[in-house]
């Protein structure tokens, strides 16, 4: 098996991406998406979580996680697309 990514397919970026890959999870109804939110620090990844939050029906803004000798920060969405967030009439 040839390890290298298909020609229109990025590989992993860093060793990090290599040995936590995104888990995939099955959402059984149209609209419900999972969102995994990579940034550079916890104030910028809960101004997503927030921004989101005012677009569409989401988990709220949740815990933030730092994987060890990665750089950055993670957190995990829960959103609805299909219904509207606080922000909406």
């Amino acid at each position: 098996m040839d390890p290298r990514p298909a020609a229109n397919q990025p590989g992993p970026s860093t060793v990090a991406e290599l040995e936590n890959p995104i888990d995939e999870q099955h959402i059984a109804e149209p609209g419900l998406v999972v969102l995994d939110i990579t940034g550079g620090d916890e104030d910028t990844v809960r101004a997503v979580m927030a921004a989101l939050e005012e677009r569409w029906a989401t988990s709220g803004v949740g815990p933030v996680r730092r994987g060890p000798g990665e750089p950055g920060v993670r957190a995990r969405v829960y959103a609805d697309v299909l219904r509207p967030g606080r922000e909406a009439p």
